[in-house]
This record gives structure tokens, sequence and C-alpha cells, in this order.
């Protein structure tokens, strides 16, 4: 291993070769003795030492102290410093110019060593941190992506200036804003919307899981909404936690403007968390048909329905259980069990659509027992809603949205169909 070079600055020329003597039998090289500040400028910087033991009482007109500020305003430099003082006139002084340690006079051997080997560790590791922290700003900076930090609030700490590229705001515009305030909320399918990302990040703030949805942003460009992916994780760093969440622009198949029609099948097993994506997979067409709020109301619809599915279907969770666990704010531990017990976690959902210019046909079928679709069709929307506020809501909103819904029996499998004008035509 290398030898560390140290360079000593003392005014005392007696004490500066005692000193060197205890640290050359510690091992140590020293790389130079300067008995004044105005000296030790130019000298440490020519012999490049890792390390200054600093007297702070020197000859001269400059302190110790001054001569540290000087020297590290040209090398990242640890400095240690020396006294034979110990008033807390000294030490108070000698805090405030943060050093990397503090010896009192007359040295004794085993505090050197310590504070000296204390000191190269606490500069590697905060030049680590720094290195750090410059490829975070880097990343944070040179990203394409809009990045957030966020507090537990979910108030925006940082924003880099990927925002100006695609929402037009400036980042210190966006400091302490609420996230869900930068949704749009103008239509009735942007506040259902936005009520579904709420429910999500309530969720991801209870289990600090990663979640990933769509949403639509607001945006200083002539007030168009920007579709944007948003992905939020929790991150452990020192002190706590940190929120991230990063959001690209959401770019649609340029290959979709020559499909006259599409009809495809999907299987998924029962992971909650993609059924926002699942849904935009099989509406992503619907625009060439349908206004976009239209289109955005059968995404959100359906995004429910294929919850509904997984849940009431596959996992065969009941609606009085899931209003037990959400009040109890146990739902993802309660769901997570679910989904690891071999008598469910088999089990798929099929999704089979049909989107032409005249109609969209969604068929969701689940392997579970089914539930009696009838008489819940028949209770008012007031009464559903009241009660099961989180639940129950996907067969509201499609009652509302679909100009046909097929039951099956047992009822666990459902036609949703919803003709269309075919706005923008094949």
């Amino acid at each position: 291993m290398k030898q560390k070079k140290i360079y000593i600055v003392e005014d005392a020329r007696i004490i500066a070769l005692e000193l060197q003597r205890v640290l050359e039998n510690l091992g140590y090289v020293v790389s130079g003795i300067a008995g004044s500040g105005e000296e030790a400028i130019e000298a440490v910087v020519a012999a490049d030492p890792d390390l200054i033991l600093m007297d702070v009482r020197l000859s001269g007109r400059m302190s110790g102290i001054e001569a540290s500020r000087e020297i590290r305003k040209r090398i990242n430099i640890p400095v240690i410093y020396t006294t034979a003082y110990s008033d807390k006139t000294i030490v108070d002084e000698v805090q405030r110019s943060f050093p990397f340690g503090f010896v009192i006079k007359p040295y004794r051997q085993n505090d050197l060593l310590v504070a000296i080997e204390t000191a190269f560790t606490r500069f590697e590791y905060e030049l680590k941190l720094e290195e750090s922290e410059r490829k975070y700003k880097r990343l944070f900076d040179g990203s394409g992506d809009v990045i957030f930090t966020l507090d537990d609030g979910l108030r925006i700490t940082t924003a880099n200036w990927a925002v100006m590229k695609h929402l037009n705001m400036r980042p210190e515009e966006l400091m302490d804003v609420e996230f869900i305030d930068l949704l749009c909320a103008s239509s009735d399918a942007e506040i259902q919307g936005r009520e579904f990302v709420r429910e999500k990040l309530d969720a991801f703030l209870k289990s600090r899981r990663s979640i990933g949805f769509r949403a639509q942003f607001k945006s200083n460009y002539n007030n168009e909404p920007v579709e944007m992916s948003v992905r939020f994780e929790s991150i452990a760093i020192t002190g706590g936690d940190l929120i991230m969440m990063r959001a690209f622009r959401v770019v649609e198949d340029e290959l979709l403007k020559f499909f006259h029609s599409e009809k495809q099948s999907l299987v998924m097993g029962n992971q909650i968390f993609l059924a926002g994506d699942v849904a935009y997979r099989i509406t992503r067409n619907l625009r060439r048909y349908a206004d976009t709020e239209t289109a955005e109301l059968i995404r959100l619809a359906l995004v429910e329905m294929i919850i509904n599915a997984i849940e009431h279907g596959n996992l065969e969770v009941t609606f009085e259980e899931k209003s037990r666990v959400l009040s109890e704010g146990v739902y993802t531990e309660f769901i997570a069990r679910r989904q690891s017990d071999p008598a469910y976690e088999n089990r798929r959902v099929r999704i089979d659509f049909t989107v032409d210019p005249d109609q969209a046909i969604y068929t969701i079928s689940d392997e579970g027992a089914g539930f009696d679709h009838r008489v819940f069709f028949k209770k008012e929307i007031a009464d559903v809603n009241t009660p099961m506020k989180l639940h129950g809501r996907g067969m509201i909103i499609s009652k509302k949205i679909f100009d046909e819904i097929r039951y099956t029996d047992p009822g666990n499998c459902v036609t949703l169909i919803k003709r269309l004008p075919g706005i923008s035509g094949a």
C-alpha cells in the first residue's frame, strides 16, 4: 500500500522536527515543513500531500485557519489543526472552519494516529459522496424524462429542466406544488383519471412499493394536456426515504393509423398493478374512432373491470373483506397474501377485444366462482357509491359508459360493447 504523505505547518522548528519523527515512526511520509502560513500556501500546493497538520497560531500575518482556506481554494485536501491552547475561544474558531481533526499539544502518538486515520476515512467518504452527487446531478439534469423528488405529502421538492421541454414549466415554478395538482381535471374523464391516480398514490405511500400509471398532465403549451407514463419509487437514503417520480411522454405507435380494425386476445396473471398498462394497450386505437374523453372514460372503466376480475374473481375477495382491509389500511398486505396462496396464484384473466370504426367490444373472463351480477345492477348508483367508494365502482362506471354489458352465468365473464361514431374514420 502506498504510504500517505503529510505536510507539517509549524512555526516552532523543534516541535516540527519532533512531529516529523513521530509521523515517520507511524509509517507516514513527511513531504515538507513550512514555518508560516504565507510559505505554506505555495509549498503545500507544490508538494501535493495527502493531509496537512496545521498549527492554528503561526508567526506572520496569516493564521493557520486563514492559510488552510487559501490552500483549499487550490487543492482539495484534509486539514488537521494542532494547537497548544484548548480554551473555548480557540476550539470554537477551529470548529467554524470545519476541520477534519483537532489535536492538542503536546502530541501523543495514539491521538495523532486516530486523528489522522479518521481524517483519511472521512475525506475518502466525502469524495465518494461528492462523486455520487455529481453523477446524480448529471442524471437528474441531463435526463430527457421529467424527474421530481417529493416529500411525504407528495409535494415537489426538486424538478429537472425536462419539465420545460414537456410541460413548458420552469422547475422553480413547481417547488412545493402537490403532484396531483399537475394533473388535468377539466372534464369528467380527467377528474375520474385524477381520482384513480390519487388512490394509487395513497397505496404507494402506505406500501412504498414502486407503482406505474399513465396520466394527463396540464401544460403551458396551448393548454393542451400531455399524456405521460409515470413511475413512483421510494429510495432508501441516509436519514430516511427519498420519493422519486420519473415521467416520459407516451408516443403512439405510428403503425396504428394504418389499422382498419384490431382483434386480439390477452392473458394475464393477478398483477393488479398492471391493470392500467393493460387497459391502455387495449384502448390505444380508440382515438381513431371516438373523441378523447370517450376513449379515456372507456380506458378507466376497463381498468376497474380488470381489477374486479382479479380481486373479486380470481382472488375471491368479497366486498365485505375489501371494505374491512381498506378501512384497516392493510389492503396491500391482504392482496399479497391472496396472490401467493396456492388456491389462487395460478388463476388467469383473459381479455378478448375487437376495435373497428363501428364498435369496441371487450370480453373479460376470470377463473373465479362468479357473483350475482343481477342483484348488483339493480342497486341505485347512490346506494353503491356510498359504502363502496373504492370498489364496486368499476361496474357502475361501465354501466354509464358502455352501451351494452352482458354477463354470462355464473358471473365470471363479462362483455362490454361501445358503439363508436368513427370520428376520424378509417
